[in-house]
């Protein structure tokens, strides 16, 4: 039988299972989620992230793709001998020149390293920008969650508001970002961010217009049945 495939991961995450309450609303649950990670401590989070990478197998899973935002699982999933992609996700505002550094990737047969952006409505588009034109020059793959959820529609449409606020209360000023009036998927489409070598994760909030744009970019898609249900019923 053929491995499976689970394309979009947060092994960094697994010490927060059952810990992160589904009913308060996503802004809730992403202040929620943040405190209890910095909470938590990185002896922690590595130690449940090498049990639930080592659960994989067990499971049958034998191609990943895995998102690590504090660089963690890089080497847990290099010594498990797993095949797909690990990315390196980044977020919130800054110099892309000096947030990515020396940031290494590398694509190989077996498991290749490259990077991701959080999301339209939490990271920077000059660093979404970025990080793809490093991507792209060495034709990997490039991650990033899309159309999530209504926060995300409502404030690149130009509600700011209480996302808004909450960005700033992180250190990230998106007064200068060229949203509204625009879906997530347009957004990203007029960023240049979108083509064959992007994986959109999630997409529930897309009207048929993002349908065509993701067809005419050949935008591959990442569905995670779980998770929109948890988080948006």
């Amino acid at each position: 039988m053929p491995s499976l495939v689970n394309a979009h991961l947060h092994l960094e995450l697994s010490a927060l299972k059952n810990a992160v309450s589904f009913d308060k609303g996503f802004a809730a649950w992403v202040q929620e989620l943040l405190e209890k990670r910095e909470t938590a401590g990185e002896a922690v989070l590595v130690k449940a992230a090498q049990k639930a990478a080592k659960q994989l197998f067990d499971q049958g899973v034998g191609y990943i793709g895995e998102i690590s935002t504090l660089g963690l699982t890089r080497t847990i999933v290099q010594s498990l001998n797993l095949f797909g992609v690990w990315f390196q996700e980044f977020l919130g505002a800054g110099q892309p020149t000096t947030l990515i550094g020396n940031t290494r990737i590398e694509k190989k047969e077996s498991l290749s390293f490259s990077l991701a952006g959080h999301a339209p409505h939490t990271t920077d588009p000059s660093l979404l920008q970025a990080v793809k034109k490093k991507t792209a020059a060495q034709n990997l793959p490039f991650s990033i969650h899309l159309a999530e959820s209504d926060v995300e529609s409502q404030f690149l449409s130009g509600q700011r508001g209480e996302w808004g606020e909450f960005l700033l209360s992180r250190g990230i000023d998106a007064s200068s970002w060229p949203i509204g009036s625009k879906s997530p998927v347009q957004y990203l489409a007029d960023l240049g961010v979108l083509d064959s070598f992007t994986l959109g994760v999630h997409l529930l909030n897309i009207e048929p217009q993002d349908l065509d744009i993701l067809v005419r970019t050949r935008t591959r898609i990442c569905l995670c049945p779980r998770s929109n249900h948890n988080l948006h019923n």
